[in-house]
């Protein structure tokens, strides 16, 4: 009995160690470079798989686009007079909220005070 049971271990070993290496073949042919594009400098051209295409795509690059980008965004003057008109709206804005604001306040106070004279006419009328 003893024996049969360390032929059984011994058998359960011999499968794991084969799980375990064919678990890294297949780790192996599932490489990460197999995914890259023809025109990674990860994966050169000289290698390429059957699958992935003979010539890569060219592609065209506006370099006046980037270097107008640039000097724009670099442009000290330009950020500066932003910065500026931007200021000058907030001030405007809240300019215009303080008249609103006060405008408010002022007819608050005259629909208060023609309230208060219409009460004070009522009871004038009921004294008399």
């Amino acid at each position: 009995m003893k024996i049969l049971k360390n032929i059984f271990n011994f058998f359960i070993m011999l499968l794991q160690i084969y799980c375990v290496s064919s678990n890294k073949r297949k780790k192996e042919e599932m490489n990460i470079l197999n995914f890259l594009p023809s025109n990674s400098l990860l994966y050169p051209l000289d290698f390429q798989k059957n699958w992935q295409a003979s010539e890569p795509i060219p592609i065209s690059i506006h370099y006046n686009d980037l270097f107008e980008a640039l000097e724009y965004h670099n442009d000290l003057e330009n950020h500066i007079k932003e910065r500026e008109e931007i200021k000058r709206r907030i001030i405007n804005e809240q300019k215009r909220l303080e008249v609103n604001i006060w405008d408010k306040l002022q007819f608050l106070k005259i629909k208060n005070t023609m309230l208060q004279k219409k009460n004070s006419l009522r009871t004038n009328k009921n004294k008399i």
